[in-house]
């Protein structure tokens, strides 16, 4: 898939004091098992599509968001984690491999605004591996046929957005207690290759740890769940992480959070579904 650069957010954080840095993502080669993730998942994979009619959000009836069970075992989840820390590379060995998270700023430059964004992160472009990832989901029934096209809107032309895949790019995060991601909306990125455009439009979120909600044994991190909202923050749902489940949805219009972590260590990877823009043909008569 070809690198992706961002689009405006559709909500900006807040103080952005600190000086911006361009974006980087150098990593190790990291050789990928043959048998990771290409092998059967170990359970059923089951997708879920979250009710907003159910919800007390109800004006995100019509959006599209889905949580799928079963993606990843927690064994691969516990390899995903291993396999990103050893793609860091690190200037002393006893270095950390995560860094704090950054904020991006558009096209090639991004920021650290720990007032809105607070964990620690590694990036990661490796495509065998985002590709596994997503053929498991695809095991899902109708999500590949869910997710097939998105219609154009006002002012792109008379065409379609039709799926590519994933994108490249895995953003590790890490949360410790007290951290958090405020309230935003994803932004989409694009990119041209070969004279066609791209752009993501859905969010993918998978999860590499349970949440004491989900666990069952009632261990795991507390709080940390991803929580969509209403605008004015009054109103929420919450999906609360499981280990190797996946949550996609909507870049557009959904207003969400990384809830703050009271306890544990959560983490998750965020990916993004990639999109080829497909122009009509003209008819003549």
């Amino acid at each position: 898939m070809p690198n992706k650069r961002p689009l405006s957010r559709n909500i900006r954080p807040p103080n952005l004091n600190n000086k911006p840095v361009q974006t980087s993502c150098i990593s190790n080669l990291i050789a990928i098992p043959p048998d990771f993730l290409t092998t059967p998942s170990a359970k059923p994979i089951t997708s879920t599509p979250i009710s907003f009619s159910a919800s007390p959000l109800l004006e995100y009836v019509g959006h599209t968001a889905i949580l799928l069970a079963n993606v990843l075992s927690p064994e691969e989840c516990q390899h995903l984690i291993a396999l990103a820390e050893a793609s860091v590379v690190k200037q002393h060995p006893e270095e950390s491999p995560w860094k704090p998270a950054l904020v991006s700023m558009g096209p090639g430059w991004e920021v650290a605004a720990p007032s809105y964004r607070d964990s620690d992160r590694i990036v990661w472009d490796e495509q065998a591996v985002v590709d596994r990832i997503w053929a498991r989901c695809a095991q899902a029934e109708g999500l590949s046929e869910l997710l097939a096209e998105v219609p154009s809107k006002r002012g792109e032309g008379s065409g379609k957005w039709t799926f590519r895949g994933l994108n490249n790019r895995m953003r590790f995060l890490k949360y410790s207690p007290g951290q958090y991601f405020k309230p935003h909306c994803d932004g989409p990125y694009y990119c041209t290759a070969d004279g066609h455009d791209f752009r993501t439009h859905y969010t993918v979120h998978l999860y590499l740890n349970d949440s004491a909600k989900e666990s069952a044994t009632g261990e795991g991190h507390v709080v940390g769940a991803t929580s969509f909202l209403s605008r004015d923050e009054k109103r929420r749902l919450d999906v609360d992480p499981k280990a190797g489940s996946v949550l996609i949805f909507q870049h557009a219009g959904l207003y969400h959070e990384g809830a703050r972590l009271e306890a544990g260590t959560k983490y998750t990877v965020r990916m993004d579904i990639l999109y080829k823009w497909e122009q009509n043909e003209l008819v003549t008569l």
